[in-house]
């Protein structure tokens, strides 16, 4: 075992830290003391965000046997950062929220005629409860990000070694880098659209009515809150009291990050049924909940397939400049090899 860490990680790391710059030894550590002294005077300094900074640092210092793991979770890690710190500018630079226009979207395209009159779809599951579909739902929405993390992990670290039936192990492993710079991109065109077109949540209406926005209210666990009576635990109670933006409806990221999982399913070929089934569920759960209005969820979507598209496009032109041979579609084990030249 000694011997195995000195061939693997002591000699690696030594030798790559002899050729590092004195400024390059000591920028991570400067960064996570200054973001944690920042936050920190602001009273913004929670454990899961000194972890997003610190666990990043770690791997880095580790060496090159680590630097894997750090391409792989820096984008959460940076989704995480700067997720956190729209709590101290997102209501100097909002546009109109928008409480009434999702409503009525919802209401004119999707409404349910009953004996109380035209209802959204949320306020028709509101008044058709049911404890099986709360505990499921709850679960969804608890494992969202994990089980979009867990896909990306397979494809990254076991598909892109073994391959399937569709794509050679080579392809996968020049690809499945894409992954998680995509789930980044999609939050960061999620998040800048919570300002040009703020919208109200579901729960909002329910509670408030369709009046002007207002800007005082705490997260609602909406739905979610059948979940933490039927676990007796408060689960969602601590969760949603992080959130850093009640009145960012739109897009639904619960959706975006699974249909972007069924993109790439069927892009490396492994675990086509499992993502579009976890999809259909969240989509099916953001409403049940009344997190999210079917506008929404139209919205994430059309997101999700965007930005895989344009990560695709300039991997491929990275791939042009590079000259990198990436093994295309390998049907019948032959592993025949697709050259991207200018």
């Amino acid at each position: 075992m000694k011997k195995w860490v000195e061939k693997t990680v002591l000699e690696p790391r030594n030798k790559w830290w002899a050729g590092l710059t004195p400024i390059k030894k000591a920028y991570p550590l400067v960064l996570v003391v200054a973001y944690c002294a920042i936050l920190g005077s602001v009273g913004g300094l929670r454990f899961d965000l000194f972890m997003s900074a610190f666990i990043p640092m770690v791997l880095y210092y580790v060496g090159p046997v680590a630097h894997p793991y750090l391409g792989f979770l820096m984008p959460l890690f940076l989704t995480s950062i700067i997720y956190d710190s729209q709590r101290y500018y997102a209501d100097y630079i909002r546009g109109p929220i928008h409480v009434k226009e999702p409503y009525e979207f919802d209401k004119r395209f999707f409404g349910i005629n009953t004996d109380q009159g035209r209802l959204t779809p949320n306020e028709w599951w509101q008044l058709h409860t049911v404890p099986f579909l709360d505990f499921i739902c709850g679960i969804a929405y608890i494992v969202f990000i994990p089980v979009y993390l867990g896909c990306a992990a397979a494809w990254r670290f076991w598909y892109s070694r073994k391959g399937t039936a569709l794509r050679h192990p080579r392809s996968i492993q020049y690809r499945s880098t894409q992954v998680m710079w995509a789930f980044f991109w999609v939050n960061m065109i999620g998040y800048s659209t919570y300002y040009w077109y703020a919208a109200s949540p579901p729960w909002f209406v329910a509670l408030y009515g369709l009046e002007p926005a207002r800007f005082d209210v705490p997260a609602n666990l909406a739905g979610c809150a059948r979940f933490d009576a039927f676990v007796g635990m408060p689960i969602f109670e601590g969760w949603y009291g992080k959130s850093a933006d009640v009145h960012g409806a739109i897009p639904s990221l619960h959706i975006a990050y699974p249909l972007q999982a069924v993109y790439y399913a069927f892009r490396f070929g492994a675990l086509r049924a499992f993502t579009i089934f976890f999809y259909l569920l969240m989509c099916f759960s953001a409403v049940y909940l009344n997190h999210h209005y079917v506008l929404d969820l139209i919205w994430g979507s059309a997101y999700a397939i965007i930005v895989c598209l344009v990560v695709d496009y300039v991997q491929n032109e990275r791939f042009k400049a590079k000259n990198i041979i990436v093994p295309g579609p390998d049907p019948v084990g032959k592993g025949r090899a697709l050259l991207f030249r200018r």
